[in-house]
C-alpha cells in the first residue's frame, strides 16, 4: 500500500513545484513577500521530494492527501501564489 502513496505523493510534489517555477507574470507586478512565500513552497515542494526519495520516508495517507491537495490548488492558480491568497465569495 505504501508503495503507491510515494509514487503518487512524489509525482504531485514534482508537479506543484514545477507549476510554479514556470509561472510567468505577463505584466502584474512584482511583490516581494508574495515571491518569498513562493520560493518557501517551492523549497517544501522539493525538500519533500528529497525527504523521500534520498532518505527513503514513507510517506502516510495524510501526508500524500495534502501534497494532492496543495498541488491541486497551485495547478487551480497557475502558479500565482497572489491568486492562492486572494479572498474571493
Amino acid at each position: 500500500m505504501t508503495h503507491w502513496l510515494t509514487v503518487v505523493t512524489v509525482l504531485a510534489y514534482a508537479l506543484g513545484a514545477l507549476r510554479l517555477i514556470c509561472y510567468q507574470r505577463n505584466g502584474a507586478r512584482y511583490r516581494r513577500g508574495i515571491g518569498l512565500l513562493a520560493s518557501a513552497l517551492i523549497a517544501a515542494f522539493l525538500g519533500g521530494i528529497v525527504e523521500i526519495v534520498v532518505f527513503r520516508q514513507l510517506p502516510g495517507g495524510a501526508q500524500a492527501a495534502l501534497a494532492v491537495l496543495l498541488t491541486m490548488l497551485v495547478i487551480r492558480s497557475r502558479g500565482n501564489v497572489a491568486e492562492l491568497l486572494r479572498r474571493t465569495p
